[in-house]
């Protein structure tokens, strides 16, 4: 393993440790490749800073219920 990946390991833990903390579960999901253009518009248009972002965006809009979700960053 190359120093930097053994150097970010540790904090990539740390990082997925506190989602998991605040009630986030990590998925591994395929999306096609025109919707995966499509969020690159957006991103490129401003309205979301990654596909990260834009994708827990829309999750959160169709399947959270406004009283006590936790917000997406």
């Amino acid at each position: 393993m190359s120093a930097s990946l053994q150097k970010s390991a540790p904090r990539m833990a740390a990082i997925r440790s506190r989602r998991q903390e605040a009630g986030f579960v990590e998925t591994t999901v395929f999306v096609h490749e025109r919707a995966r253009e499509g969020i690159d518009r957006a991103i490129a248009e401003g309205r979301f800073k990654s596909r990260r972002e834009a994708m827990e965006a829309v999750i959160h809009a169709a399947f959270v219920t406004e009283e006590g979700a936790t917000q997406p960053r």
